[in-house]
């Protein structure tokens, strides 16, 4: 069975990574950012499940406030926004860090 934080990790990363090179003002941005939410939504959905369980257990924790970015820039690319969406997904990553220092549950 797969941890899930590592499956979350490795999807925030690939999507992180995707979205750096990415220029907001290009006209295909708003398509590209809507594929690498579909590629992170795809990666992370075997282990969603357990993943929303570790963010109902420590709701202020890095799991709950990754996946809460993650769920903005999802809106924020809805809306057109891609330059907001980029930034929800780094303070995605940026909450993961916590997670070097404690356990996936602790706050």
């Amino acid at each position: 069975m797969d941890d899930p934080v590592a499956v979350l990790r490795v999807a925030v990363d690939s999507a992180v990574q995707a979205v750096l090179r990415l220029d907001p003002r290009h006209a295909d941005a708003r398509q590209e950012i809507d594929r690498v939410l579909a590629g992170f939504a795809t990666a992370t959905a075997p282990v969603r499940d357990r993943l929303l369980e570790l963010a109902a257990l420590t709701p202020n924790g890095p799991v709950s406030t990754a996946l809460g970015f993650l769920r903005d820039a999802g809106d924020q690319a809805a809306g057109g926004d891609v330059q907001a969406a980029r930034v929800f997904l780094l303070a995605g990553r940026t909450a993961l860090f916590r997670l070097a220092r404690a356990g996936p549950t602790d706050g």
